[in-house]
């Protein structure tokens, strides 16, 4: 019997091949419907496992800041010298009054040493002249009454005119002599009391050469060294006081968010601590340049604490929800984020999530975690892929 060829090719090739297409791709086999395979992994036990809940949280935001001094005060002199003597470094703590640098005040020195041996000239030149006025004193009162005995002799008739002009004379010596002790003792009053003036002066002005602090608190830099030359007004160290802020600048945008009194949680990232501040200053302007105002938290100053770290302010913006996880759920898989979920029939699939903010000793997952999931939360590093749990 003679095939048509077209049939012979389908009969022969075409129905053999899509037999065997078939064959491969299952179709002669049972079905098993989609999903994981049954499989018996390594029991793990002792593995915490907890549900993914959303959770109501606080946005937050981060603000930039430093620790500081309440009240800063830059430690100057009122003289100018050579600086002899600093006796603290940046970060000593020093009491109110305490001696923190000394002056070269020798010119000084000087000048109270002329004082002092001009005072003692000016001493013995007054002792000489009081005793002079003394003894003038006492020979112008005895002319004077011998005049008015003589002058009324002569009213009486009982002495001539020349004798009483003699005394007269006399008397008139002795009240000019005197008078010039009167005059000299005036004038050494009056250079005694501008010398004495000049070593108050000079005496103050060394008392300048000593730098003491001004109230308790910390060295926070020291502007100048030993040999430097000091001047007037310009700072040789700078002093904190004890009690301590946070400062920082704040955006504008949450000039409302900010109020005074209000508690704020500071992280200081420098030893990586924890406080609570309350806001103790709040500018009422914006400062145009950055658009942003700045604030004064108090910080409690529990010893940790030195003025300059570095820190972050947290203040809370609106409420969100989002999904928290315990931290000892999260491990790493080489260099990606991941948890172990649970399924169904208590194995353990490895998954792979991106991490948001920290809160304490949670995290947030931004994307990999459905609401309704079971994970590990701790003991990680006992489970693995595929690991079954009870």
């Amino acid at each position: 019997m003679n095939i048509n060829p077209v049939a012979k090719f389908g009969l022969f090739f075409v129905l053999p091949m899509a037999v065997l297409i078939l064959w491969i791709g299952g179709f002669f086999s049972s079905r098993v419907e989609p999903g994981y395979a049954a499989e018996e992994g390594k029991l793990v036990k002792g593995l915490k496992t907890i549900k993914v809940e959303p959770t109501i949280t606080e946005e937050i935001y981060k603000v930039d800041g430093s620790v500081m001094s309440n009240n800063n005060a830059k430690v100057a002199t009122k003289i100018m010298g050579k600086i002899k003597e600093i006796y603290v470094k940046e970060g000593d703590t020093v009491k109110d009054g305490q001696l923190l640098a000394l002056i070269d005040t020798s010119d000084i020195d000087q000048q109270i040493r002329e004082a002092k041996a001009g005072l003692e000239e000016i001493a013995k030149a007054k002792e000489e002249v009081l005793a002079g006025l003394k003894g003038a004193k006492t020979a112008y009162e005895f002319t004077k009454r011998t005049y008015e005995r003589f002058k009324s002799l002569y009213e009486e008739n009982a002495i001539p005119k020349q004798k009483l002009e003699e005394i007269e004379t006399k008397m008139i010596g002795v009240k000019s002599k005197l008078d010039g002790l009167k005059a000299k003792l005036e004038q050494i009053n009056a250079k005694e009391k501008q010398i004495k003036a000049k070593l108050k002066y000079a005496q103050v002005m060394k008392g300048y050469g000593e730098i003491y602090a001004p109230f308790d608190g910390i060295v926070i830099k020291k502007m100048m060294d030993v040999g430097d030359m000091a001047s007037p007004g310009m700072p040789i160290l700078i002093i904190g006081q004890n009690k301590l802020v946070f400062y920082s600048q704040i955006d504008e945008k949450l000039f409302n968010k900010v109020n005074l009194g209000d508690e704020l949680r500071i992280k200081i990232t420098t030893i990586n601590k924890e406080y609570k501040g309350k806001v103790i200053e709040k500018s009422n302007s914006i400062d145009p340049m950055n658009r942003s105002f700045s604030v004064k938290i108090e910080i409690p100053n529990d010893g940790n604490l030195s003025p300059g770290m570095y820190g972050k302010i947290y203040i809370p913006v609106k409420k969100d929800e989002k999904v928290l996880i315990p931290k000892s759920a999260v491990f790493k898989w080489g260099q990606l984020n991941a948890v172990y979920i649970v399924d169904k029939n208590g194995v353990l699939r490895l998954n792979f999530i991106k991490l948001g903010e920290d809160y304490g000793d949670k995290v947030e997952v931004v994307s990999g975690l459905e609401k309704g999931m079971v994970i590990i939360a701790d003991n990680v590093e006992k489970a693995c892929d595929g690991c079954r749990i009870k």
